[in-house]
This record gives structure tokens, C-alpha cells and sequence, in this order.
């Protein structure tokens, strides 16, 4: 999801609703601990497209926190219901069982060559995709 602007108080608000740190969100989000600080020293707004901002959604979606975009009325961010987080890990346990059929079809076997070179690169690909999914599965059913 991208969005156009996020204001730096709706990245405190989302980290309260999950009582996270600055350490937490900068792990959780892939970026440094100065990057977050720096963020949130200032009452500004990001652009929805930069880098910054779209790992920082990401790590939220992942949590389970939806950003509401200005719209004239309200913006904020909101807590998604357990039931979507349910769905959501079912959506993740089919992404998983079609990484599984497509890791049954990569050939690995035979003499050493380019191909089976590229198709272990392709598997291990593949199965860094599907840790993803397993790891954010096990994180919506922590809750």
C-alpha cells in the first residue's frame, strides 16, 4: 500500500497502538535506529513514496495497522480486527501451499551446468519467499 503523504504522528500513534519502540519499529521496518529518530523528532510529513515510508507501512501492515489518508474529514491509523488478521494468515497459508508446489517443479538434479546452477538460485529464492510468509504468519497468530 502507498500512500500519498504520512504524518509523523500518525507513525507515534501506529506505535502505541502496538507498544512498540523506536528500536522495535526500526527493526521491524528494516531501518536504522537514527533514521526513526530523526523522524520522529520532527511533526512534519513524509512523502508516501519514499523509501523510508514504504518500509515503515509495510512493517505496520505487517503488524496489523491500516494508515487512513486524509480525507477531508480524519487521518490516523487503526488497529485491523482480528478476524482480517485470520483471513489474512489464511491468504498467507495459500501463498505458502503454491510456493510449495512451485519449489516441487525446479529441477536441481543432474550434472553441474548453468541451468541447475540458476534453478538452485531460483529454489533458494523461492524458499527465502516462503520463510517470509511462514515468519509473518507466526507473527499475525502471536497477535
Amino acid at each position: 500500500m502507498t500512500l500519498s503523504k504520512i504524518s509523523i504522528r500518525q507513525i507515534k500513534a501506529a506505535r502505541a497502538l502496538l507498544d512498540w519502540s523506536q528500536e522495535q519499529l526500526a527493526e521491524e521496518a528494516g531501518a536504522s535506529l537514527a533514521k526513526i529518530k530523526q523522524l520522529q523528532a520532527e511533526d512534519a510529513e513524509i512523502d508516501g513514496s519514499s523509501g523510508i515510508a514504504i518500509k515503515l507501512v509495510a512493517a505496520f501492515d505487517k503488524a496489523g495497522i491500516s494508515f487512513i489518508e486524509e480525507n477531508g474529514e480524519a487521518v490516523g491509523v487503526r488497529l485491523k480486527s482480528a478476524a482480517f488478521a485470520a483471513a489474512e494468515a489464511a491468504d498467507i497459508a495459500s501463498a505458502i501451499a503454491a510456493i510449495d508446489e512451485k519449489l516441487a517443479t525446479i529441477n536441481i538434479d543432474g550434472e553441474p551446468s548453468p541451468e541447475i546452477g540458476m534453478n538452485l538460485l531460483k529454489k533458494a529464492h523461492v524458499q527465502n519467499e516462503r520463510t517470509k510468509l511462514k515468519n509473518r504468519r507466526a507473527k499475525i497468530r502471536k497477535g
